[in-house]
């Protein structure tokens, strides 16, 4: 049976103190390890609960990957790449109340 990516969407300043300056070194302490497809554990603790991040404004699939056990982030493309998605996305804003709720019940 194959396993679904789970994925979850948030915006830059949910990761970072501050804004300013290079923001991928505030959150990826392995910049030179690329991940095209989701790490089956994670590099850093073993863990299986890796899953996918999409940063709002940044771009319309997973930027990057995190261990759900050990919080640590690993990259999908070049750092480099990543940084210029990142910075793009730093103004993004959005009002989580506009959202609406789903129901547990009616969640996938």
């Amino acid at each position: 049976m194959k396993k679904l990516l789970a994925t979850k969407m948030i915006l830059v300043e949910e990761l970072v103190d501050s804004i300013k300056g290079r923001l991928l070194d505030k959150i990826v302490k392995d910049q030179g390890s690329i991940y095209k497809k989701s790490p089956r554990f994670c590099p850093e603790c073993d863990s299986k609960d890796v899953v996918g991040v999409e940063i709002m404004g940044a771009r319309n699939e997973v930027l990057l990957w995190e261990c759900e056990d050990c919080y640590e982030m690993f990259l999908k493309y070049e750092a480099e790449e990543t940084e210029l998605d990142l910075q793009e996305a730093k103004s993004y804003w959005t009002n989580k109340n506009d959202w609406g709720c789903i129901p547990r019940s009616k969640q996938n």
